[in-house]
């Protein structure tokens, strides 16, 4: 695959600072309001920044919802999951104010998502995309996974614990060819369309990561719709080549799940969720009500682009300082390790019967041939 002249992205070198941080100080919003220019052209400043493009939540809606999403939140005074009477309107969900800089703001309209809005519906179509795309693609992913209030609420716990300050936030938006965005493009790819009647919820941590991005065995979430799924597939590690023989290029399939499929991912989701999420007002029901209730951010996005690991066994010893960051942070003792069910997944498993949502394990064909007598 000829992804040539790649660069390293400055920001996702392994941060020796996991290995401790002092008493946590008060966080302070720097910026100011007002106007600046552009172009010789006098703007007003971007004062809600969405971590979450527009472009991309508005598959959530809809002129029959009335442009409008189903709502649910975390609410601090309360101390509990809401389950919001109040729908958010197409572009009042995925903001904070004044999360970046100007200049960022205007950095991730100009050089990432004008080119990615055509990648994402691509990727709806169903098309394939060529070695660039990939790449773009990647970088989509990648700066969507660090763009979040949930990952800056932690790498700020940890610059402060050390000097820091938020400068880094200007290099998330790294570039079409650094580095890592090769871990998301050199993985086989998947789109998930879920059964008749089931769906995907959209979370405030839309990238849905089960490790680091250097390590095989990870695998890559991304809602694009209520109906599909993107999935970065694990790394089969050993394949066999033929002496001269290039490796295949990345695959990428449709694979149409079974019911109830989405749901186990929803659970997933859901529980990796930091502080909100939104479900197409036509999709919202009792079950998912009460899953986004009881669940929502119990355990959020471990933000696992503040180090890096490549193998199972480092991996387990970077999580461990990182769940000691959240914990502090959060003032909530998470457990030590999260187990994620939903890794590995290379895609190729329903082609084996092997059904990893399912709380069978098997796909419905393998579960007939298994207990002809089971209804299904």
């Amino acid at each position: 695959m000829p992804m040539l002249g790649v660069h390293k992205r400055m920001l996702h070198q392994p941060l020796h600072g996991l290995d401790g941080f002092p008493a946590r100080a008060l966080l302070q919003n720097r910026r100011k309001y007002g106007r600046y220019i552009s172009g010789g052209v006098m703007k007003n400043k971007t004062k809600k920044n969405h971590f979450s493009p527009v472009f991309a939540n508005q598959y959530w809606t809809s002129e029959v919802s009335g442009w409008h999403y189903k709502y649910y939140y975390y609410c601090p005074y309360r101390k509990c999951v809401v389950d919001s009477q109040k729908d958010k309107g197409k572009t009042a969900w995925g903001y904070e104010f004044h999360l970046y800089s100007q200049e960022l703001e205007d950095r991730l309209d100009s050089e990432l998502e004008n080119d990615s809005a055509p990648l994402y519906e691509k990727l709806l179509n169903n098309d394939t995309l060529d070695a660039d795309e990939r790449m773009k693609w990647g970088q989509f992913i990648v700066t969507q996974s660090m763009r979040t209030p949930s990952f800056f609420k932690y790498r700020d716990e940890l610059e402060k614990a050390h000097g820091g300050d938020e400068s880094y936030k200007e290099t998330i938006i790294g570039c079409q060819w650094c580095e890592d965005n090769k871990y998301v493009a050199c993985r086989d790819w998947i789109i998930l369309e879920a059964a008749e009647d089931d769906f995907f919820v959209r979370t405030d941590n839309p990238v849905y990561m089960t490790g680091f991005l250097q390590n095989p065995s990870t695998t890559i979430f991304y809602p694009l719709s209520p109906k599909k799924c993107f999935v970065a597939c694990s790394f089969i590690e050993m394949r066999f080549t033929l002496i001269g023989e290039e490796l295949p290029f990345p695959k990428q399939e449709v694979l149409k799940l079974e019911k109830g499929d989405a749901y186990k991912i929803n659970f997933d989701l859901i529980k990796s969720a930091s502080t909100s999420l939104i479900v197409a007002k036509s999709d919202n029901n009792r079950v998912i009500s009460k899953m986004n209730v009881e669940l929502l951010g119990a355990f959020p996005q471990i933000p696992f682009m503040l180090s890096s690991a490549e193998n199972d066994y480092a991996e387990s010893i970077e999580i461990e300082k990182i769940i000691q960051l959240m914990s502090y942070s959060d003032g909530i003792e998470y457990p030590e390790y999260r187990e994620y069910e939903l890794k590995p997944f290379y895609g190729v498993e329903f082609s084996m019967g092997i059904n990893p949502f399912s709380v069978f394990g098997v796909t419905n064909e393998r579960l007939k041939e298994l207990h002809p007598e089971i209804e299904i």
